[in-house]
């Protein structure tokens, strides 16, 4: 990170149009800078937002406003921003990758605030003070709320209705808001979006396994490594959450007092849908974890697949990097930094002090995971929130949503804590579709997700 000389308090404006949604759409562009203070109370960062607020005729008060976060917890706004949701996005790769107008865009039906919390995108400490107490789940949820409140009070839409869209660790980071204005008191909002579910309660024995079958079954789908049968991916993940849900979970509860025949069965009925031999499987106790499965399911091509996404490949023999840097489908945040400053600089009109943080890993390894919040990364339980979120507000609405290739948060994962957890099942919606990680990532996933969320912001009540 490069720290800020000083605090400072800029708010851009800028005036534009694009075609979304099939029309033109006129938007102002709103570059927020805001001081956050340290635990002394003097400005110890600047953390930044970027708005787009359509200019139609709607009544403010009643025109939803999405308040919008990736996770890491050391991720900028940048994937959401410029390649899902914003009213611009960067299409191509390396030397072919332009801007352009985004169709898919839900700034036709919501106004948009992007968030970068401290330490990522140009949100940075102050130089020669502490800003250690942002990079912590409770001081990273009370500083997202902080920028919400001040952006809303600051642009006279304190009336309008709310919505939280986080992705991976972002969804762990909605829920905590909500936890943090519900202590506080605050409203509450309309909705709450989660993709890529990053929320506990799907860790440790039996459960992790079981988790991560489908998934596995998904991506031997892809790979075409088990017979297909006729099958859609649809249709074979089913038949692998099915099986996860009740034999493979009975094994697995049973141990060692499992009956050898019976072992051999589960193990026979695991390779025919995960593609990995049933020697190896027996091998591992019928427990394998991701890069069990990984480095196994095409090793005799010589390559593995990745994580985020299990439909990318590498050989090996080239994976020399430790986790996660070693996973070919992390791409969040490469080649994308220098794009993203020249469009704030050309088009918003918003020069950053220094360079655009797109990912910022280091946030990850010191994160502090506070004890009130569990004190460990496998002790997180953060569906508990949403249940009393919408316990308090009766007309709270859910979309959570997942890709079937994505091994580092698989997509039943989510639903399986929300579920246990006792969250409203009619007052959620669930999605799933053929990608990886960043659903968006692929032209059909952010398509189909575009028209969900479209749907979903649609049927939102009012302010609470």
């Amino acid at each position: 990170m490069v720290p800020r000389e000083a605090a400072s308090d800029r708010v851009v404006t800028t005036s534009h149009s694009a075609r979304i949604a099939g029309r033109k759409l006129a938007y102002k562009a709103i570059v927020t800078e805001l001081p956050m203070a340290g635990a002394d109370g003097a400005p110890a960062a600047v953390a930044v937002s970027y708005a787009y607020i359509a200019q139609t005729k709607d009544d403010p008060a009643q025109r939803p406003i999405l308040f919008v976060f990736n996770g890491g917890p050391g991720a900028s706004s940048s994937p959401l921003h410029m390649q899902a949701l914003g009213p611009r996005r960067f299409v191509g790769q390396g030397d072919a990758m332009h801007l352009e107008d985004n169709p898919h865009s839900l700034l036709d039906v919501a106004d948009l605030v992007f968030i970068d919390p401290v330490g990522t995108g140009a949100s940075m400490p102050v130089k020669d003070r502490d800003a250690s107490g942002f990079w912590g789940v409770g001081g990273d949820a009370r500083s997202v709320s902080a920028m919400i409140d001040a952006w809303v009070k600051a642009n006279g839409r304190t009336a309008s209705p709310r919505v939280l869209v986080g992705e991976s660790y972002g969804t762990s980071r909605a829920l905590a808001v909500l936890n943090e204005d519900m202590a506080a008191k605050k409203p509450l909002p309309a909705g709450v979006v989660l993709l890529s579910l990053a929320i506990g309660d799907a860790d440790g024995p039996v459960l992790s396994e079981a988790m991560h079958l489908p998934t596995f079954a998904a991506v031997a789908w892809y790979h075409q490594a088990i017979e297909r049968g006729g099958r859609t991916v649809e249709q074979h993940y089913a038949a692998a959450l099915h099986f996860a849900q009740t034999e493979y979970a009975s094994a697995l509860m049973q141990g060692p007092s499992l009956p050898a025949a019976e072992r051999r069965q589960v193990a026979e009925r695991m390779a025919a849908l995960i593609g990995i031999p049933a020697a190896t499987i027996e091998a591992k106790n019928l427990r394998l974890d991701n890069y069990d499965f990984m480095l196994s399911l095409l090793a005799d091509k010589g390559l593995r697949t990745g994580q985020l996404d299990g439909r990318a490949k590498r050989a090996i023999a080239e994976s020399k990097l430790r986790p996660p840097f070693d996973d070919p489908s992390m791409s969040l945040g490469s080649g994308t930094s220098a794009g993203i400053e020249s469009y704030l600089k050309d088009e918003l009109g918003y020069a950053v002090p220094s360079p655009y943080r797109s990912l910022n890993l280091g946030i990850n390894f010191k994160w502090n995971w506070d004890k009130e919040y569990g004190g460990s990364y496998r002790a997180m339980s953060f569906a508990p929130y949403l249940k009393a979120a919408m316990e308090a507000r009766p007309d709270l609405k859910v979309f959570a949503g997942g890709g079937y290739y994505d091994i580092t948060t698989p997509v039943y994962a989510g639903q399986f804590a929300l579920e246990q957890a006792g969250v409203p099942a009619d007052r959620v919606t669930y999605a799933r579709y053929a990608a990886g990680h960043s659903v968006f990532e692929d032209e059909q996933g952010l398509t189909a997700l575009s028209a969900d969320l479209h749907r979903f912001v649609a049927g939102l009540g009012g302010r609470k």
